[in-house]
């Protein structure tokens, strides 16, 4: 997505599991984008800012500290930014098949 900045902070790559932590970063500029999708599962821990999250048919309202965790496969994002700078951390684990 535009104006998001994903800093890959490590992986995971043997075994069965894959694991890949970032650390994202919203630009000025970034908009609100809610059509990610992908296998696996999904942990988030917002860092900094305020937005309001959508997974699937959910939304819920993050502040610093917060955390989410749901299937990658739901279409998910930031639906509003309700105070910036943003960043969060995020791990994407998918079992390999």
């Amino acid at each position: 997505m535009a104006h998001y900045r994903y800093e890959l902070l490590g992986h995971q790559l043997s075994g069965n599991i894959f694991v890949e932590p970032y650390l994202v970063t919203l630009e000025p500029e970034a908009q609100p984008y809610t059509a990610f999708q992908h296998p696996g599962v999904k942990f988030i821990h917002l860092l900094t800012g305020r937005v309001v999250y959508r997974y699937g048919g959910k939304t819920v309202s993050l502040e610093p500290g917060a955390t989410l965790l749901f299937d990658g496969q739901a279409q998910h994002g930031i639906e509003q930014i309700l105070e910036r700078p943003v960043s969060y951390l995020s791990v994407v684990s998918t079992v390999r098949g």
